[in-house]
């Protein structure tokens, strides 16, 4: 990918248009920050550095604000986005043989490295996650089994607190509440995916999901109606529906999406959308209609 590209959502027209683009080089995420009104994101290339740019509303386009340090972020797979304590944070996970996913926090003038969490391991993802009221990142690798870090207040730094047993080579982790209950998604992209779910001592499996070639596995909502989705390089992606009545996902709908990354869900102007981006392709964006069928 080459760029990332900002949409605006047109009240007239009743569509997405292009408002920004911002190039890159081998850019493998994008994340938009949101601090006091002002509006950064975060780019996350291969080559030539990662950078944070900042909205400029004079030049009603995204300008660079910051470059991350070549020399702690090698091969960046995934930025994830948290709050602790009213703290601004952002981790990049590392996913090169000498990796360093790195913690980095927001200082009123810009961010700085803040913790390196551990090298060596070919992180591929970072989720932020709350489990019983205290603050955890959730860490996948290629060359270990998910393991789970406990924010400690004293320190106020990640430490390590346990793992996730018999889950290795996963490429991805989500979390998602439904009904008050914490789940996770664990991606995987030989073998079976995973959906777990937190009794109170540690996660649990629920259901397994066939996935060869999926990269990734998102969870989204409108209001009431909680999905997963199954991206898959080899085939047609799968949107999964949650049966309240079995307490698991069933086959909802395939979709074609050219090796999609990742599945946003985007609500506007009382409409729900889906966005699906692709590695290879156009990024695709799908409406979500609920059709009254009692008629």
């Amino acid at each position: 990918m080459e760029n990332c590209m900002v949409l605006e959502w047109d009240h007239i027209e009743m569509n997405f248009r292009s408002y920004d683009n911002i190039t890159g080089q081998s850019i493998v995420g994008c994340k938009a920050i949101l601090i006091d009104d002002q509006v950064f994101v975060v780019v996350a290339q291969l080559f030539g550095g990662s950078h944070i740019y900042k909205y400029d509303e004079s030049w009603t386009k995204f300008v660079k604000f910051q470059d991350i340090e070549v020399s702690r972020i090698s091969k960046p797979n995934d930025i994830e986005l948290f709050q602790i304590d009213d703290e601004t944070f952002f981790v990049i996970a590392d996913s090169s043989k000498a990796g360093l996913s790195t913690v980095y926090k927001w200082n009123s003038k810009g961010f700085y490295s803040y913790q390196s969490l551990h090298e060596w391991f070919r992180d591929t993802d970072a989720e932020f996650v709350d489990i019983d009221g205290k603050s955890h990142l959730i860490l996948s690798s290629r060359s270990q089994v998910p393991i789970i870090l406990q924010w400690n207040k004293s320190s106020k730094k990640f430490v390590p607190h346990g793992d996730i047993p018999n889950m290795e080579d996963v490429l991805a982790v989500k979390s998602f509440r439904m009904h008050n209950t914490l789940y996770l998604s664990l991606t995987r992209f030989i073998g079976d995916s995973r959906v777990m779910r937190w009794n109170s001592k540690q996660f649990v499996e629920i259901q397994a999901l066939p996935s060869r070639g999926a990269m990734t596995l998102q969870p989204f909502s409108f209001k009431d109606n909680h999905y997963l989705a199954l991206g898959s390089d080899y085939t047609f992606s799968q949107i999964y529906q949650w049966d309240k009545e079995k307490q698991l996902f069933k086959k909802f709908k395939e979709i074609y999406v050219q090796a999609p990354r990742s599945f946003t869900a985007v609500s506007t102007d009382r409409r729900d959308f889906f966005f699906a981006s692709s590695f290879k392709g156009k990024t695709k964006i799908f409406e979500h209609i609920i059709v009254d069928l009692s008629l």
